[in-house]
Parts: structure tokens; sequence; C-alpha cells
């Protein structure tokens, strides 16, 4: 009853209300627009007579912040890790230098240098959770019968050391040619019906994001931080430099 005393828990709250507002003038603008993108999330939430408004606008807060904190981080720790590889750095710039931003996204460099860093640090670390629908036998002739609840962790199949040379260093250059097992093994946004809904709009803004940076700043690390995991694996306290390139 005195919870509207505590600053965390009023700043908590009128957070919760600006997020409710944004979501609403979402709807409203789609309401207003004349023509949708058929199958697009918010077409199928919107245009559904399963959901009330009160469900809608659930659904799609839900995916919004979902989203935004994942990529969020998913970002710091790229940048992070470029700023701990000034050479690194240089290869991605180099590699943009005769792109427009609307050709950033097709760098080879850029997706592997976000491949890497989605796979040192892939921010659902935890993974997923999932009831095996049949048996299935493993490289190792291990049975997992049907019905078994399997997890792995992403943070561990993705430093697999039998699948990846040198699993804990920064190597973007591995996915010049890289093997098969290696394609399997990196799934940051999960498979099958149950993955990631947000999974394009969440490289969309990674490749932009990172590619602006790196055009127009020279990164180096100021401060490390320390490694948080409270369901998003995230750097606490990191600071970097960003100086203006001429």
């Amino acid at each position: 009853m005195f919870a509207w005393l505590i600053p965390e828990r009023k700043r908590a709250l009128q957070a919760a209300g600006r997020l409710r507002d944004l979501v609403l003038k979402l709807m409203d603008d789609y309401k207003n627009k004349a023509s949708s993108t058929p199958g697009s999330i918010i077409q199928l939430v919107m245009d559904s007579d399963a959901f009330s408004p009160d469900d809608k606008m659930a659904q799609l807060l839900e995916l919004l912040i979902a989203g935004h904190d994942t990529t969020s981080f998913s970002i710091a720790w790229i940048l992070l890790s470029l700023a701990r590889h000034p050479m690194e750095q240089t290869k991605l710039r180099e590699s943009l230098a005769s792109l427009s931003p609307n050709e950033y996204s097709t760098s080879p460099q850029l997706k592997a240098v976000v491949k890497e860093g989605m796979r040192l640090h892939p921010v659902a670390a935890a993974g997923s959770i999932r009831e095996a629908g049949r048996d299935f036998i493993t490289s190792r002739n291990e049975i997992i019968p049907k019905g078994s609840i399997c997890f792995l962790p992403f943070i561990l199949q993705f430093r697999n050391k039998d699948i990846f040379v040198e699993p804990d260093k920064f190597l973007p250059d591995r996915w010049g040619k890289p093997s098969k097992e290696m394609v399997d093994a990196l799934n940051p946004f999960s498979l099958g019906k149950q993955n990631c809904l947000g999974q394009s709009l969440a490289q969309a803004e990674t490749f932009s994001i990172v590619a602006r940076i790196i055009t127009k700043f020279e990164l180096s690390v100021e401060t490390e931080g320390t490694v948080d995991f409270f369901l998003t694996l995230k750097p606490v306290g990191a600071m970097l430099k960003a100086v203006r390139l001429t």
C-alpha cells in the first residue's frame, strides 16, 4: 500500500505509461493507414478478431519491449568487441567505405562481425527450452526420448571448442568459409516455429547502427565494465571513447 512512495516504483509506472502511450499511437497510426502489409506482425495482431483492444496493445507492447532490450545489448556487445580489436574495426570500416548506407547490409565483413559478436556474447545466453517431438539419436549414439525436456544454453553451444577454433576469441574472419557444423551451431534467434518473431527487424537495426557508428567514429575502450546476466547477457559499466573520423 505504500509502494507509491518508492521513487523506483514511481519511475517504473511512469515508464510503463509512456510505453503504453507509444503503443496506442502505433495502433492509431495503423488504423489510419490506407493499406497494410499482409502477413506482417502488426497486421496479424490488429486485424485479428480473437483479441480485444487491450489484448492487441499487450501483444504489441510485449514485442516492442522484447526487441528493444535484446537488440540494444547485442549492438553494445558488438561495438565493445570492435573497440577491443582496432584491426577488426579498420577492416570493417574499409569494407563499408565504397558502399552507401542503403548498401551496408550487403557487406560480407559486416555480416561476419555481427555473427561473431552474437556468437561470442549471445544476449539470450540461456537459450530456449523445448520438448522433444520424437526420439533423437545424437552424434554420440545417445538417445533423447520423445517428450524429453531439452535445455541447451546458447553460450555453451556457441563456444563449443569441437566446432569453433579458439572459441573465446573475437575472430570475424572465421565466417569467411564456415564449416557446416559452424553454420548449424549458430542460431541466436532459435529455430523452428518458436523462433524469434523480430529477428528481421533486429538484424536490420544491428546492421544499420553498427555500420553508421563505425563509419563515423574510431572506438576505443575506456572502461571494460563487468558481465551481468538476468534474462539477458549485458555489459554493465562498460564505456567506450568515440573519436569522430575526419
